[in-house]
């Protein structure tokens, strides 16, 4: 395993996170526990050190999780929790209020079984919430080490700007991957130049970049179900390109999910690519995309992929 530094914290970060919201269970498709668990102590025996996790996955199962498979080695990982999102009428609601957000972030020290949380980013941005009073909330939280960092989730430009007024932010949490890079843009540009540490989520778009999917596959699960990745004429361009990109990726000899993560990896402000896994081998999976570098004829062979298929 390779790390990197995470913005300007003193935290080294394994290049590949271990995205815990499928071990949640629930609107992230069916978890089995004891698979879950066998995941976490493949990623740690790999050298994975960084776990990310929510208090809405599975309403707070997989912080739970978490917390029972790392054990004794809490100390010995870096983790990073979010908070202010939760479910009302089988809609996802967020609150940023202080009052909120502290009673959130107590909970979530609970299950994780923990006196403190590596890294605490709200969840989503809170349009009814002013920043100064979210963040005021989270800087009371690290006067009382209950928090280590701050960073911030699924946050715009503008959002991420007001926040450093606030608050030492030392990562941002985007999605980025083949078919998502709106964030590229202005964000990840803006992060690098203030010395953010990225933690991409998403780099293999919630598996559709693994190549498990055909045109006929049934979405049982809530997140994908919704997602605009996996429907119509945009569904099946993803899989077009997944196709495409299988054949490049063979040429390493690699699949095509460890080519997802490998380019997210490329990018200089990327501190991890989180990745989720419900099993082992799918963690063995992820790492094999570690310390293999994208040639610039590759590169160039991708943005062709994405740029031409129809």
């Amino acid at each position: 395993m390779l790390y990197r530094k995470l913005g300007t914290s003193k935290l080294e970060v394994s290049e590949i996170g271990f995205g815990c919201w499928a071990i949640g269970g629930w609107m992230w498709g069916t978890a089995d526990d004891k698979e879950s668990t066998k995941a976490i102590h493949a990623a740690l025996d790999l050298g994975i050190n960084f776990f990310d996790t929510a208090d809405i996955y599975g309403h707070g199962h997989s912080e739970k999780i978490l917390a029972d498979a790392l054990g004794k080695k809490r100390k010995e990982v870096i983790i990073a929790t979010k908070g202010g999102a939760y479910f009302e009428n089988k809609k996802i609601c967020v609150n940023l209020s202080a009052e909120y957000i502290k009673k959130a972030v107590d909970s979530s020290l609970k299950h994780l079984r923990t006196d403190y949380i590596d890294i605490y980013q709200p969840h989503w941005p809170d349009t009814n919430t002013p920043l100064e009073e979210t963040f005021r909330a989270l800087n009371e939280c690290v006067a009382q080490g209950k928090i280590r960092y701050i960073g911030v989730s699924n946050f715009d430009l503008n959002q991420l700007s007001e926040s450093m007024k606030y608050s030492k932010i030392i990562s941002h949490q985007p999605p980025l991957n083949f078919l998502k890079r709106d964030y590229e843009v202005a964000v990840i540009p803006y992060c690098y130049k203030e010395n953010i540490g990225v933690v991409t989520c998403s780099p293999l778009a919630k598996g559709l970049l693994t190549g498990k999917y055909n045109p006929d596959a049934f979405l049982s699960d809530m997140t994908r179900s919704s997602d605009p990745l996996f429907r119509g004429d945009t569904f099946k361009r993803s899989l077009a390109i997944v196709e495409r990109l299988k054949k490049n990726a063979a040429e390493s000899h690699k699949t095509v999910a460890q080519l997802a993560i490998a380019w997210v990896l490329s990018h200089p402000a990327i501190s991890s690519a989180i990745c989720g896994a419900r099993n082992h081998h799918q963690v063995k999976e992820n790492v094999g995309a570690v310390g293999w570098q994208l040639s610039q004829k590759q590169m160039s062979k991708i943005e062709i992929i994405l740029a031409t298929t129809v």
